[in-house]
C-alpha cells in the first residue's frame, strides 16, 4: 500500500479531476508535473488527450486553463514545478502549429509561451531553470547544436510562498577548484590571490576583502541542474528522473505535506513523495498505469 491510506491514484483527465478536488477542499503545498508536449506522440489514441490540440496557441490556452485549476488547490503558499520541452516546426506539423510566422525549422519556444501565458493568467514567475542533461540522445543534425535541455519552471501562487533552500544547497567550490573548473572566474576579480592554499587549510586566500571560502561550505543552488535521463522499465516514453524530483519537493515542501502531480504518468513524482514522506495525489488519463504507481510506491523504500 502506499504511504498513507489517502494517497492516491486517480484515472481521469485532471480538467475533470481538479475541480472535484477542489470542492473537496483539498489543498496541496506544491504541484510537480510534465504535461504531454505538444504534438509528439498520441499516447494510444485515448480520447481528451493534452498535446493533440489544432495550433499551438489552442495549446498554450489549454495548460493554462488546467494550471488555473490547479491554483484552485494549491495552498496560498504553494508552487509549481513545471517541465516543459520544446520542438521544431517540420514539414509535418507545420500546418498544425495553426501559427503562420512559424516557418520550417523554427524552434516553436513553447516552454516561454506556456511559461508567460501562465504569468500573464496571474501566476508568479519566479525562476527559470535549465535540466542539463548529459546524456542526451544524439540528433542527426549539422546545422545547429544537439538539443540537451529542457526547461523547469517555478511558479507561485503569491509573492511570497514556501521555500527552502537549504534543503536543496550544493557544495561551494574553493577558489581554485573554480578557476580551475572556469578561468573566467579570474577574469571577474580584479587584483592578485595572495598566495596558494596553506599546507592543511581548506581555504585558498585570495582579495582581503572577501571571506574565504571553503570546500565544506554549501551555497544557494544555481539555477543550471545537471542531471541524467535514467532509463526505466516502465512503459512510459518520458519518465522524470528522481534526483529532478527529489529537488523541487525538498524545496517546495516539508515531510507531511500533500503533493500533487495531474500528469503522473509512470508515477515517479508519487515515488519520490512516498521516499522523502510527503502524501501524494496522482492523476493520470490512462488508467493502465494504477498497478505502475502501486509498484512503484512499494519498490521505493521510505526514509523512516
Amino acid at each position: 500500500m502506499a504511504m498513507y491510506e489517502q494517497d492516491q491514484f486517480i484515472a481521469g483527465d485532471c480538467r475533470e479531476v481538479l475541480p472535484t478536488l477542489a470542492r473537496q477542499r483539498r489543498r496541496f503545498q506544491t504541484c510537480v508535473t510534465s504535461p504531454p508536449y505538444f504534438r509528439l506522440r498520441d499516447y494510444g489514441g485515448l480520447p481528451g488527450q493534452i498535446g493533440l490540440e489544432d495550433s499551438v496557441a489552442d495549446y498554450v490556452a489549454t495548460l493554462v486553463g488546467v494550471f488555473s485549476q490547479v491554483r484552485d488547490v494549491l495552498k496560498e503558499e504553494g508552487t509549481l514545478w513545471l517541465n516543459l520541452g520544446d520542438s521544431y516546426v517540420s514539414g509535418r506539423n507545420r500546418a498544425a502549429t495553426g501559427d503562420a510566422a512559424l516557418k520550417t525549422k523554427d524552434l516553436i519556444g513553447l516552454p516561454w509561451r506556456v511559461a508567460l501565458a501562465l504569468q500573464a493568467d496571474g501566476w508568479y514567475l519566479r525562476q527559470d531553470i535549465i535540466w542539463n542533461k548529459p546524456n542526451a540522445m544524439p540528433e542527426s543534425v549539422n546545422d545547429r547544436c544537439t538539443q540537451a535541455h529542457e526547461y523547469l519552471f517555478l511558479l507561485s501562487k503569491r509573492p511570497r510562498y514556501y521555500f527552502d533552500a537549504e534543503a536543496i544547497g550544493e557544495l561551494s567550490l574553493t577558489f581554485g577548484e573554480a578557476a580551475a573548473d572556469d578561468k573566467a572566474n579570474f577574469a571577474r576579480i580584479r587584483g592578485k590571490r595572495t598566495g596558494v592554499r596553506p599546507p592543511g587549510s581548506n581555504s585558498v586566500p585570495h582579495r582581503p576583502d572577501r571571506a574565504p571560502t571553503l570546500a565544506s561550505e554549501m551555497r544557494n543552488r544555481r539555477s543550471v541542474w545537471e542531471i541524467a535521463t535514467t532509463p526505466t522499465q516502465h512503459p512510459h516514453t518520458a519518465p522524470f528522473p528522481r534526483e529532478l524530483v527529489e529537488l523541487c519537493l525538498l524545496a517546495g515542501s516539508k515531510a507531511g505535506d500533500w503533493v500533487l502531480d495531474p500528469f503522473s504518468g509512470s508515477g515517479t513524482v508519487a515515488a519520490v513523495a512516498n521516499h522523502l514522506q510527503r502524501h501524494w495525489i496522482s492523476i493520470e488519463l490512462d488508467a493502465r498505469y494504477r498497478e505502475v504507481h502501486a509498484e512503484r510506491t512499494l519498490q521505493m523504500p521510505l526514509n523512516l
